[in-house]
């Protein structure tokens, strides 16, 4: 083993030295770190830090992975906390990445990782007939969904559920009683169709993780309450067992997790349960199988925790298509930043206390060990205050206006109505029957910087969106003015929500040179707004009226 392990210092000495413009000595290259943990993630979004958290950010900040090595022969720099033994990767998505990934690191000379245990930790998509977006579910069995036959759709015969089967079969594994049962040597497939993790120690992970409250935003509400048909779909997120499927295809809809469910009972002889479905753990894990046998790592140390972004079937009142729509891209997972929180908040638990516990669980398994040192929990709140403030983007005033579908106003700047309340019955005005609320974007730009001087006979609240301050000038009937500066910050005298009552007339305009050269807001009106309530102010008319007033009258109106 010595000798195997010094025939891969000098390849990988030789290859760090190539790819690396820094001097690479063979002495370290051969003095291994012991690590106790690794924490494997699949992916970030943009930066490590200091932008929007994908899975490995709260992991660097929390665990204080700061120190990162390169890793050539990988997707992503390796990067340790030194002192813990603590280190964590990012694999890139996919099985292939992911198998590449853990093989590159159980092969490489500066880590001792025979003692090492292994932690996934990656968002998926989950069953909602088990669990609610959120949720963490620690797994035993890991199921491969590309090993198969298929049957194109247009094909297959009409009593079959599906055109997808298992290799060396003839039928899908839900359509007949024709399948034997499968056959598993060591725990796990001979194709590696399926693998059976370490079950006490996923037991010991659960039971330790179990009563841990997890994070959930108000986005997550709304979706949860349309799976009408799924109690564990409402419920607020929460730590579960649960089974796990990969394939490199996202596959959405109730037929294909109806299939997921029945491609996992069978390839677990009925023991497993489909929860959570991703792209790698099956390559990772045989990466662990293949390392196991050189002696480079114990399988048996080896864990798997997801945690649900999204679900993977619709709700009753959309189609597949639909809904797999709407969840397009990052920003279509409600779910999404809870489930990155999650992954954080319950892996660390178990991270801490291995490292805590380092002396006994060293050698012997968490389970079976006595007086375990139990850390405190740190809320994911205290982490995320430790990363960099996240540097947000600016749009142009032209983004926004294509964005929204704005169009120019009489007033000045864009508008566009967003809602009008045409379902309800209407109710009388002194200018006619009017619906009972409408809704608009409003938008100042450094280009169109001034809403000039109106007075609307309805009352209005405003609710500012983004941008710079936006400066409103009310005047009364009785001539009295006003200045309220609707912004983002509270604390400067800035007001998020203002309310402008029927009959005053009123007036706005942005600086020319302010840091995003817009103004954002969204206005309220009840009774519904219709142009014949609206009267344009004119400079000489409001002159007359409000002398006092003048020169702003002056530079504010037509």
């Amino acid at each position: 083993m010595q000798r195997f392990k010094f025939i891969i210092s000098v390849i990988l000495f030789g290859f760090l030295s190539a790819c690396t413009d820094k001097p690479v000595s063979l002495s370290a290259v051969v003095s291994p770190i012991e690590i106790k943990v690794v924490v494997v993630t699949m992916f970030e979004i943009g930066e490590d830090q200091g932008d929007k958290a994908g899975e490995f950010q709260l992991w660097k900040a929390g665990q204080k992975l700061d120190t990162c090595l390169p890793f050539p022969v990988s997707h992503h720099d390796i990067c340790i906390n030194p002192q813990t033994g603590v280190i964590g990767i990012v694999t890139g998505m996919g099985i292939a990445k992911a198998t590449a990934a853990i093989m590159a690191l159980g092969l490489d000379p500066r880590f001792d990782l025979s003692h090492a245990y292994w932690l996934v930790a990656g968002i998926a998509g989950f069953d909602p007939a088990d669990a609610s977006i959120g949720s963490a579910a620690w797994a035993t069995w890991l199921v491969d969904g590309d090993l198969a036959h298929e049957i194109d759709g247009r094909e297959i015969p009409a009593d079959w559920p599906s055109g997808y089967f298992p290799l060396f079969a003839n039928e899908p594994v839900n359509a007949g009683t024709g399948l034997p049962a499968p056959k598993l040597t060591d725990g796990y497939s001979t194709n590696g169709e399926v693998y059976k993790l370490n079950e006490q120690l996923t037991d010991w992970a659960f039971n330790l993780t179990k009563d841990l409250k997890l994070s959930e935003y108000p986005a997550m509400f709304e979706l949860r309450e349309k799976y009408t048909e799924h109690p564990n779909a409402q419920r607020p997120p929460f730590v579960l067992k649960g089974d796990h499927l990969a394939s490199s295809t996202f596959w959405h809809g109730k037929l294909m997790n109806q299939w997921a469910n029945d491609w996992t009972s069978y390839w677990t002889n009925g023991e497993g349960n489909f929860v959570s479905s991703g792209m790698e753990d099956t390559g990772a894990y045989q990466a662990m199988v293949y390392l196991a046998h050189a002696n480079l790592a114990d399988r048996s140390r080896f864990m798997v925790l997801r945690t649900a972004s999204n679900y993977s079937m619709q709700p009753p009142d959309l189609s597949a298509t639909e809904n797999l729509s709407a969840e397009s891209g990052e920003a279509g997972f409600a779910g999404l930043l809870s489930s990155v929180e999650s992954a954080y908040t319950v892996g660390s638990k178990v991270v801490d206390t291995i490292v805590a516990n380092w002396p006994q669980f060293k050698t012997t398994m968490p389970y079976d060990a006595g007086n375990i040192i139990t850390p405190a929990t740190k809320p994911v709140n205290e982490v995320q205050a430790q990363l960099p403030a996240q540097q947000s983007t600016k749009l142009t005033t032209q983004q926004l206006v294509d964005a929204l579908q704005l169009e120019g106003h009489v007033e000045g700047g864009y508008f566009r109505q967003t809602f009008k309340a045409d379902h309800r019955p209407t109710i009388a005005t002194k200018n006619g029957d009017r619906v009972t609320m409408t809704s608009i974007y409003y938008l100042l730009s450094a280009e169109s910087p001034i809403g000039h001087f109106h007075m609307n006979q309805s009352d209005i609240m405003h609710y500012f969106h983004a941008g710079d301050p936006i400066t409103y000038y009310l005047i009364q009937a009785d001539g009295e003015l006003q200045t309220v500066v609707m912004g983002s910050d509270p604390t400067q005298g800035q007001v998020m929500q203002m309310v402008v009552k029927g009959g005053t007339w009123k007036a706005s305009k942005i600086p020319t040179d302010g840091d995003f050269g817009y103004g954002l807001i969204g206005e309220v009106v009840a009774p519904g707004f219709e142009y014949s309530d609206m009267q344009l102010g004119q400079t000489a008319e409001l002159v007359a009226l409000f002398p006092q007033h003048a020169e702003l009258i002056k530079n504010l109106s037509h």
